[in-house]
């Protein structure tokens, strides 16, 4: 049977790419599944966010709304962090990080140890230092990952950006987490939406998919 690839956009911010991840690794250990990941950069560059008032009570409900339909934690850590007045969020040193996690073959391993750093335990994932220690909790080579690190930081991690905004405008998306597939070279949006909280019927999905491609 041939393999489907599915193309995942994300941020490492995201509150629902953080919905979504249960949903994605179910994809991503499916045996006739690959997952591309492409970060978008939410809020990287000049969309890198000082957090106010009104947004951070936009997200405190967002996340109330993802707790109750999928059962995703929400640590009184990151509660705590929120209210800091100074917290900025910068969405470029967490995806450099993915990228020389990528490097490895763990890329999907560092989104979710960094979506568990941020959202459970409230730690600062914009902060080097957090996401060396996240590099070393999923076993990189950690000379290595430095090495890989600052050669992402100057030469891959704005150019990957850039293209993953361009595919996610290509496929006439506009947000994030964002899934697709391509076929017939047409972007097909795979409905992540819809089995939010439901990961049985998003294994039958995925199986119908798989084998409606063979």
């Amino acid at each position: 049977m041939n393999t489907l690839t599915l193309h995942y956009i994300y941020d490492p911010y995201c509150g629902w790419c953080y919905a979504a991840a249960p949903l994605v690794e179910i994809a991503a250990k499916h045996p006739h599944i690959s997952i591309e990941m492409h970060g978008g950069g939410m809020l990287a560059g000049s969309a890198r966010l000082h957090l106010d008032d009104d947004f951070r009570q936009y997200i405190m409900q967002s996340d109330k709304r993802i707790a109750s339909m999928t059962r995703q934690v929400f640590g009184d850590e990151y509660i705590k962090m929120l209210h800091d007045p100074n917290l900025v969020m910068d969405s470029t040193p967490p995806q450099t990080a993915i990228l020389a996690a990528t490097k490895q073959g763990k890329g999907f391993e560092m989104l979710k140890a960094i979506q568990k750093a941020h959202y459970v335990a409230g730690r600062h994932i914009n902060d080097t230092a957090v996401l060396f220690g996240l590099a070393q909790e999923i076993g990189l080579d950690l000379t290595q990952y430095t090495n890989d690190y600052a050669q992402c930081e100057q030469n891959e991690t704005e150019s990957h950006i850039q293209r993953s905004k361009a595919l996610l405008a290509q496929s006439g998306s506009s947000g994030f987490p964002t899934l697709l597939i391509e076929q017939q070279e047409k972007w097909l949006r795979v409905p992540l939406q819809n089995y939010l909280g439901t990961p049985d019927k998003w294994q039958q999905f995925l199986d119908s998919m798989v084998s409606a491609s063979a």
